[in-house]
């Protein structure tokens, strides 16, 4: 009887320490995603210029939920690709001067690459019909 609660305690024990482990993990995965996502918001620009001014507060406060959920989602996927030691590094280049300035240069050029790619679509729209149909 004794073993068998010892048995159980050490258990209960280890189950602990994983789900303690599993929530670090999940945190710096978030935090991770939600860096290096940034981008994502700044891309927002063309999308918050169709909202009139006096709604947008309002409308980014309802946006804020589904970020949420998409950056939580995103977390959980980049956990299946990187380590918990992984994130960790990450986050410490991200907080780094270069992660820093590749992080600001990396939401410019989401933005950049958003206004060239509706011209380049328009372009490859006839060839892309040429060869559907």
């Amino acid at each position: 009887m004794k073993k068998t609660l010892l048995v159980l305690l050490i258990c209960l024990g280890n189950y602990s320490i994983s789900l303690a482990q599993d929530e670090a993990f999940m945190e710096d995965a978030l935090k991770l995603t939600r860096l290096s996502n940034d981008a994502v918001e700044a891309s927002f620009g063309q999308l918050y210029a169709m909202i009139p001014a006096e709604k947008l507060e309002d409308f980014k406060e309802e946006l804020k939920p589904v970020l949420d959920n998409y950056y939580t989602k995103m977390a959980k996927v980049s956990m299946e690709y990187y380590s918990h030691e992984d994130v960790k590094q990450l986050l410490d280049f991200y907080e780094s001067d270069l992660g820093q300035k590749m992080l600001d240069a990396q939401a410019k050029l989401t933005v950049r690459s958003m206004e060239m790619a509706q011209p380049l679509s328009m372009e490859l729209m006839p060839i892309v019909q040429k060869y559907s149909n």
